[in-house]
């Protein structure tokens, strides 16, 4: 009896580090890859997010995509035009 129950301890125990280490690798993947079908993205690395946020990497407000954005300053805008604070043309972040 001791025998089984230990030999199901070390069974659940090997299995819980190869699916963490599966699921710790899938999430550092998605991560790393560029944003794909995404609702927001870093716009100077291009890190995507399907919440609003700072990139993790860049320490950047997301931009959600279909709104502009200054690509100097990262000031978020929901028309074209140029940016209130520095001047420089808005691009529309896709």
């Amino acid at each position: 009896m001791i025998a089984a129950c230990a030999l199901a301890f070390a069974a659940g125990c090997s299995g819980n580090k190869a699916n963490s280490g599966t699921d710790a690798t899938a999430t550092a993947t998605v991560q790393a890859q560029p944003a794909k079908n995404m609702n927001y993205k870093c716009p100077e690395c291009g890190y995507g997010s399907m919440t609003a946020g700072d990139c993790p990497k860049d320490k950047i407000s997301l931009v959600k995509v279909g709104n502009y954005y200054c690509p100097e300053c990262y000031m978020s805008d929901s028309l074209p035009g140029k940016c209130k604070m520095c001047g420089v043309e808005i691009k529309k972040m896709e």
